[in-house]
């Protein structure tokens, strides 16, 4: 099964582009980087050769010495025996370039001297450290960058055969706001529920649509890549490109990334994550380390509070504040008992329905290329689940599982506070309407509202 995924379009649009630096495909492991990387190549270029860093290590050895492409390509072709680098048309693919760390800083090298096409693809390259050790020069100005994610809505849906035209059909929908039939309402709920039971991690995906629906074999293979990452876990690269675990480390991210699905899931006080509930007595400073590791990972979210609703909304967030997300859907539902997949599908779910919803509102929004900010006024006890900002000032977006009410929106829209808003989405689980204050779109055109309000931006900035 061959999936239809966004970033294609993405490379193509990189290569046709005059004067292009060597791309950086970015993302969490296993989102389908080197696959798609690898396919793109070989339909679009005559000669394609290509570096696996992580599973080859002797390639490294490449990169000793002089950074020069001629000194490269001199050493490359005698491992490459069978590959003529003096082909035109060529393209260099340097898999998990962060295992090989001066095949980074030769990139420099490439983009000046413009003979070779180069992508690279990377899991780890951001995480604090991973470079442990090493004094290792990153070429700043000489790199683009392409961020991957698992599959996002869209592409869940072309691959369990839902048509373009069906989609645009949709889109007018969410660009009007008007309703849909219940039938056609029916079969996309249940989409992103099946979306909510088991993600978009293409593997997970292939086996879903291929077992005609098997979420049980769907979701082993995602307790299985959830151990793989863990495998990952406090892994770094030494001064010599070998391998080394910080087995403290390993432990803080596990505590960490065990802790968030357990803090989603509470029925009190959740407007913040705890410290204290990792462990006992557990604080900011011994775990903020692990947080930005799991972050730069590709693996969670985290949605920081701001202090008041105020554009630019980064300069009111607060560092210690936030909630914590899972960042595929299908992870976090793997990562409770089966069970909560069981009475998820039956609609016989408690509380952590709630949970699995604004997880899924955090996942879209970052996918849509939104940072997470929420407001949350303890004293008050008034939350916004969400805050994006638009063309026309601040919009407050509201998660719900069914259909809540939404006092701090309602204050907000209704000029009650010192704040303003220019628009209030409440997604909710079944069709679009209009309230007093507020517009309700459903789960299943999330991700379309959220393209359109990224796409008024964009188109504004351009004029």
């Amino acid at each position: 099964m061959e999936l239809k995924r966004k970033a294609y379009d993405s490379l193509i649009e990189w290569k046709k582009r005059k004067n292009h630096k060597p791309l950086i495909v970015e993302g969490l492991r296993q989102v389908g980087k080197s696959y798609i990387v690898d396919k793109f190549a070989r339909e679009n270029y005559k000669n394609v050769i290509t570096f696996d860093f992580r599973y080859n290590k002797k390639l490294r050895e490449i990169f000793s010495g002089d950074l020069d492409v001629d000194t490269i390509v001199r050493k490359a072709s005698l491992f490459f025996i069978d590959k003529n680098f003096g082909l035109d048309d060529t393209v260099l693919i340097f898999e998990e370039i962060g295992d090989c760390p001066l095949a980074r800083t030769a990139l420099k090298s490439f983009a000046l001297d413009g003979r070779y096409d180069i992508i690279a693809t990377g899991s780890l390259l951001g995480v604090i450290n991973y470079r442990r050790k090493q004094k290792i020069s990153i070429p700043t100005g000489y790199e683009e960058y392409l961020k991957m994610t698992s599959l996002d809505f869209e592409e869940f849906l072309w691959a369990n055969g839902v048509s373009d035209e069906q989609i645009a059909e949709l889109k007018k929908h969410t660009t009007s706001k008007s309703e849909l039939d219940e039938f056609t309402s029916g079969i996309y709920r249940g989409f992103i529920k099946d979306y909510m039971a088991i993600g978009g991690l293409p593997e997970v995906v292939t086996r879903f649509v291929e077992s005609n629906r098997n979420y049980i074999e769907a979701r082993n293979v995602l307790e299985r890549l959830i151990t793989d990452y863990r495998s990952d876990f406090g892994r770094f690269v030494d001064e010599n490109g070998n391998e080394e675990i910080d087995y403290r480390l390993q432990n803080q991210l596990n505590m960490i990334f065990d802790s968030i699905p357990r803090q989603l899931a509470r029925e009190q006080d959740v407007t913040k994550f705890k410290y204290s509930e990792i462990k006992k007595g557990g604080r900011a400073s011994e775990f903020e380390w692990g947080f930005e590791w799991l972050e730069k990972a590709g693996l969670v979210l985290r949605c920081h509070n701001v202090k008041a609703l105020e554009r630019p909304l980064s300069l009111n967030a607060e560092d210690t504040y936030f909630k914590a997300f899972i960042s595929d859907p299908g992870l976090l539902m793997a990562m409770y008992p089966i069970v909560t997949l069981r009475d998820f599908l039956s609609d016989n779910l408690d509380s952590r329905k709630g949970a699995l919803y604004e997880n899924l509102s955090g996942v879209f929004i970052s996918k849509a290329g939104f940072p997470l900010y929420y407001y949350a006024d303890g004293g008050n006890h008034l939350e916004i689940d969400f805050l994006l900002e638009g063309c026309e000032g601040l919009i407050l977006y509201e998660s719900k599982s069914t259909n809540g009410k939404i006092p701090a929106s309602r204050a907000v829209m209704e000029g009650k506070t010192p704040y303003k808003a220019s628009a209030c989405y409440k997604i909710i689980e079944r069709n679009f309407g209009e309230g007093a204050f507020f517009t309700s779109v459903p789960h299943f055109c999330a991700s379309f509202l959220l393209d359109e309000i990224q796409k008024s931006i964009s188109d504004m900035s351009q004029l």
